[in-house]
Order: structure tokens, then C-alpha cells, then sequence
């Protein structure tokens, strides 16, 4: 059974779009965020040609990096003021190839620590799981 998401504050939501808008590796990616929610965030990657591996498939890195900035997103609606955000580990099993179409990341905070913080990830195309991940961050306070 999956979880509902939590909606945020529209300024919530305003500040970490804005952010999103403004990342250039989103952009670079082609990557969309179509929900965001408490601790959860779906982005959608479109498959095109430069992200493609020498034998015609998205290329790993490119699903692991998708699923790490997802992630990373579902955090940002759970982190205070002033604080800033590093993946420190990412764990990612691929279940399966990708050679045309979106995949679809479904990001959630599992646990949210003082210091370290705890999210997981599915990438599917449809149904098919495409790849899970597990994405440990640290915390740290602005200087």
C-alpha cells in the first residue's frame, strides 16, 4: 500500500521549484518534477540520445543521478533554514534496460535525523521496475 503525500505550503512548494528551476544539472537532464510533497518528490526523465550508453541504453549513471537528485528534493521540503544538504552514500540496484520513453523517479524520506537523513527511491518505466536506490545525506549549517 503506498503511503498518500502530504502537500506543502504553496511557499513551500514556490522555494523549492524556484531551486529546481535554477539547478543547471536539472535542466541539463531534461528532468521534470511534476509532485512534491512532505518528504516525497516524483521527477520524470525523458530519454534522449546524449544520455545514452555505446550500446544504445540510458546509461547507468544517468538513472543513479535521477534518483539521487530526486531524493535530494524530497529532503529539501524537510530542511530548516540555513541548512544545506550532501549525499554522502547511494546504494542502486538496476532491474532493468531503458532504450526509449521516461522513467519515473518516486522519491521518500524514510527517516529524517538531526544530522544524517535516510530516503529511498524506485525508478520504473510504467510498471517495470527500472531501478531502487537508497540515499543517505548529511546536514550542515551554513557558515
Amino acid at each position: 500500500m503506498k503511503t498518500p503525500v502530504e502537500p506543502l505550503p504553496p511557499e513551500l512548494e514556490k522555494n523549492i521549484r524556484a531551486r529546481l528551476a535554477a539547478n543547471p544539472f536539472i535542466k541539463f537532464m531534461g528532468i521534470q518534477a511534476p509532485q512534491l510533497g512532505r518528504g516525497y518528490a516524483q521527477f520524470v526523465l525523458p530519454f534522449k540520445g546524449e544520455l545514452a550508453n555505446s550500446i544504445g541504453l540510458l546509461q547507468g549513471g544517468a538513472i543513479a543521478a535521477l534518483a539521487d537528485e530526486a531524493v535530494a528534493f524530497a529532503l529539501y521540503s524537510l530542511v530548516k533554514e540555513g541548512e544545506t544538504i550532501n549525499t554522502v552514500e547511494m546504494k542502486i540496484n538496476f532491474l532493468a534496460a531503458v532504450k526509449e520513453g521516461e522513467v519515473e523517479a518516486a522519491a521518500r524520506i524514510t527517516k529524517r535525523g538531526r544530522t544524517i537523513s535516510l530516503g529511498e527511491v524506485e525508478v520504473r518505466q510504467g510498471e517495470r521496475l527500472v531501478a531502487k536506490a537508497m540515499c543517505t545525506y548529511i546536514h550542515l549549517a551554513k557558515k
